[in-house]
């Protein structure tokens, strides 16, 4: 594996540490709302779609809290997580020995 990406994935890991970090202090950083999570997406590189991809394959969970026109959210640990998930499986994961 190349220096290049195994030092993404490690931020990528390092990431989702911090992540899991706040949201077990604070919960309510973990909620995105579903235009934040797209938008989110889109800063890290990833086509807006793949949150649906993810939604539909069941690695991130979609949220409502109520009915009707109530905003959908997102977890951000779970995005991040799919992200690192992602990051490791481009970076062709070989065997290290």
């Amino acid at each position: 594996m190349e220096r290049e990406a195994l030092d993404r994935i490690v931020q990528q890991a390092m990431f989702l540490g911090q992540v899991q970090y706040m949201t077990m202090i604070e919960p309510e950083t973990d909620k995105m709302k579903q235009r934040e999570a797209r938008r989110y997406l889109i800063r890290r590189g990833y086509d807006q779609k793949v949150l649906d991809e993810w939604v539909n394959a069941g690695l991130v969970n979609r949220r409502k809290d109520g009915e009707g026109n109530a905003p959908v959210y997102y977890s951000l640990k779970e995005i991040q997580r799919q992200i690192t998930v992602t990051e490791m499986m481009k970076g062709n994961i070989q065997q290290i020995t």
